[in-house]
This record gives C-alpha cells, structure tokens and sequence, in this order.
C-alpha cells in the first residue's frame, strides 16, 4: 500500500529585519557618497574581469581590498580615502563579490545542465557612468541613541539622525538607496533574538490562487467560511496608466534624441536610451503604490489565516510562468504588471514570523477541474483528456470567472482553483459537512491607494 505524502513543516528561522524611511538629501552629501560607490563598484568590476580574462584567476573580496589598500599607499588612486568609513567601501566591495561569484556560479551550473537556463549567463556589466549606486554604513558606525539612528559626519559626508520605529535597540547595517529629487531611501537591517514556534498541522488550510483582476483569491476548507479575493483592479490601473505615460515620454525621446547615447554596433550607432528625470518620478510613484499595495493586502491576507485558526498556507506559483505566458498582447502586459512574486515573498515572512506554515506548489491543471465533484488537479482531468474521453462540455470554465461543475452548481472560478491548489498538496482534503451557500458567494476587498 503506497504511503501518504507526507508535507513537511517549516523551520525556517529569521535573525534579522529591516525597517525604511525616505529622507531629504538637502546637504548633497548622501548623492557624493552614492557617486563615489559607483565608481568602487566599477573599478572592483574591471578588476576581477581583467584577471579572469587576462590571467584566468577567479578572485575573491580579500585580493579586492588589497588591491584597493595597495592603490591608494602608491596614490594611484584615492578612492579608498574619500569614504567616510573603511568598512563602507568594504561593503561595496563585498557587493561586487557577491554578483561576481553568484554568475560563477550560474555559469557552471550552465555547463552543467544548459537545459535549465534561456541562454549562457552574462557576465555582470558596469554600472552608467556618472550614475548613483547604493551605499552602506555598518552597525560600527552607526548607533542606536534615545530611539534615533545616529551616524556622525566624517571627511565632509553623512550627519545622519533619524527617528526609528519602537522596538529597534541595535542596527546591523544602514544601506541608503537613491531616488529622484534628492531623496533616499533609508533601509535599517536590525538584529532579532526571538525564536519562532511555528504551529502543528491543525487540518485548516488556506489556498491562494494568483490572478489578475482578483489578485489573489483565498479560501480555506471550511464550509462556513467565506472565500477572501483581493481585488487587483487597483494596481492594474496604475500599472495601465504607467506604461502609457512611459511610453509616450519614450516616444519624445526617440522623436527628439534625447536621453540617449550613441554606441558602436554592427549597424553602426545606434542609440541607447536611459530614463529622464520625469520617467524616473512616474517609476518611483508606480513603485510606491505597487509596495503599498502588497503590504496591504499580505496583512489581510494574514489576517483572514489567523481569524479563522489556519496553520497552513498553500500558493499557487508555476516557475517562469510570466515569461512564457500567452493570454492576450493586453492580459499578458496586465498580468506581469502585478507583484505576485513581491506578495509571495511578503506572505510567507509575515506569515513565518507568526508560525504559520507557507508552500508554495505549481498550479497546474486547477483550473480546469472540478473541486466540486473530487477531482483530482492532474492532466487526466483537463480539458485535453475530456475532449478525448468524449465528455461534455470541454471546458467548464463558462465565463472568465464562473465555473459550472458536472452537476450544474455554479462557483467563482478563482475559489474553484484556490480549492484545487490546496488539493495538489493535500489530496484528501475534503468538506465534512459538504458544500455550503457561503463557499459560492466569495467577498472581494480592495486595498486604499
């Protein structure tokens, strides 16, 4: 007799948080330091590229430092001396290993099993000369004092005080990211010591099924309890409404050569365009509302788990699934607008930090059968094999979101898919008590922009 599948749990333990905060950059300070990063990251680059491609050596941060160390005793070059802090050059530099050795990695994995990827993976290239690059502050220079972050001024760059959530004592790392209009993004990486009991299989699970205009529908099998679907329409019209004002500052772009610089090809120069001061504003607004949305809608989404008592979350997330997908030159540009990787990321550390379980499982063939009448989600079931079997009709899928079963009963087809996804991981999930009215009226909430 074939043994049940067994699900494991999750143990996955956090040490550490971040906590962001915008600031003003009214001193320049904060926009010389992300300059002179962008010039370490550069030079670090071309100093691993040309030992790879001259001597064939693979190095690491220590020969980096060194080589920095050794510039600067010979005043080759001054870079190492115009940082605030040693250790923040030494942090970019880290930075540079870490892309460097993370394409080392790929590429031997590609050689490997080339099947795995869409091509050879490229080497990292420079960042845009002149551009601004993010920067770091360690936690031994920066301090925790009457709640404020503190981080004193040295050779003429930083004197930064903020104040900081309650809770915060200690900080690991400061790392400030450069916007428009002179602003920056604080990210505060503080120590956490609490240790996570996540809770036991309970037999209460929560299904997630992505989407589009309902960006997320939940259900849980319990016949009382009413479906949870997230409405996406929100987010899908300001991604609408940014891709038609970049495209059209684009258009002005190309019409007028602007923003633009002219490379060498095989066709002789060609124009390469870069984002303008406004294309950069319209990209900061669609990002806010994008994270402000995801936050949204992950704490009610966590909120509905621990409401009703569920241990266990299940998401539907096909691998790649944005890259090759196929519904239509409108759908596919609306479907890969919406954050369904970011929420993903933001439900399961919400939810791990609360010991509720999140696996993620691919989402195949939900759509197409029947929770309603026990089917099991396989390729047996689908459309293709109903069709071979002679069975009537094809697809039950009668409207975008309406699914009629084998027995005529009408359901939303997002909760008929959030029911099959969790079946994929547990197949014997059923209603004890069967199919009540509240699984078929679904209630759909709108996050605030």
């Amino acid at each position: 007799m074939r043994k049940p599948k067994v699900v494991p749990r999750n143990n996955k333990q956090y040490d550490h948080l971040v906590s962001e905060y915008i600031i003003q950059d009214k001193s320049g300070n904060l926009d010389r330091l992300s300059h002179l990063t962008n010039n370490v990251y550069n030079m670090a680059l071309y100093l691993l590229r040309q030992q790879l491609i001259k001597h064939h050596k693979w190095r690491d941060y220590t020969w980096l430092n060194k080589q920095f160390k050794l510039k600067y005793d010979n005043r080759e070059n001054m870079l190492y001396s115009q940082f605030p802090y040693r250790q923040s050059i030494q942090q970019t530099l880290r930075e540079v290993e870490a892309v460097w050795y993370a394409w080392v990695k790929a590429v031997k994995a590609y050689h490997e099993n080339p099947a795995n990827f869409t091509g050879r993976p490229r080497m990292p290239g420079y960042l845009k000369k002149g551009s601004r690059h993010v920067s770091y502050v360690t936690s031994q220079n920066a301090k925790v004092k009457d709640g404020y972050l503190i981080i004193q001024p040295r050779n003429g760059l930083l004197n930064i005080k903020i104040k900081l959530i309650d809770g915060i004592r200690k900080v690991s790392r400061v790392v400030f990211q450069p916007l428009s209009h002179q602003r920056f993004k604080v990210i505060v990486q503080y120590p956490i010591t609490n240790t996570i009991n996540y809770k036991p299989d309970n037999g209460r699970y929560m299904g997630i099924d992505p989407g589009l205009d309902n960006a997320f529908t939940c259900v849980i099998n319990d016949n009382t309890i009413q479906p949870l679907i997230i409405n996406g329409r929100g987010i899908k019209s300001v991604n609408q409404y940014y891709n038609k004002v970049l495209a059209r500052l684009s258009s002005k772009h190309a019409e007028y050569k602007q923003c633009c610089v002219e490379r060498n090809a095989k066709n002789g120069l060609q124009p390469i365009y870069y984002y303008s001061y406004h294309q950069q504003l319209i990209t900061e607004w669609r990002n806010k509302k994008i994270r402000s949305f995801c936050h949204q809608a992950s704490r009610r989404i966590i909120n509905y788990a621990l409401n009703n008592n569920v241990n266990t979350i299940v998401i539907g997330k096909n691998k790649g699934q944005k890259r090759s997908i196929n519904m239509g030159k409108k759908n596919n540009q609306n479907f890969v607008g919406l954050p369904h990787a970011k929420m993903i990321n933001m439900i399961k550390y919400k939810a791990n930090l609360l010991g509720i379980t999140v696996i993620t499982t691919n989402e195949s063939y939900t759509s197409q059968t029947s929770f309603l009448d026990n089917e099991k989600p396989c390729k047996q079931n689908g459309n293709y094999h109903r069709k071979l079997k002679h069975l009537m009709p094809i697809r039950r899928r009668i409207k975008r979101g309406l699914f009629r079963s084998n027995q005529g009963i009408l359901i939303n087809a997002d909760v008929n898919g959030a029911f099959q996804i969790i079946r994929k991981v547990f197949p014997n999930v059923s209603f004890a008590d069967g199919i009540a009215g509240a699984v078929l009226r679904p209630f759909k909430w709108s996050p605030t922009f």
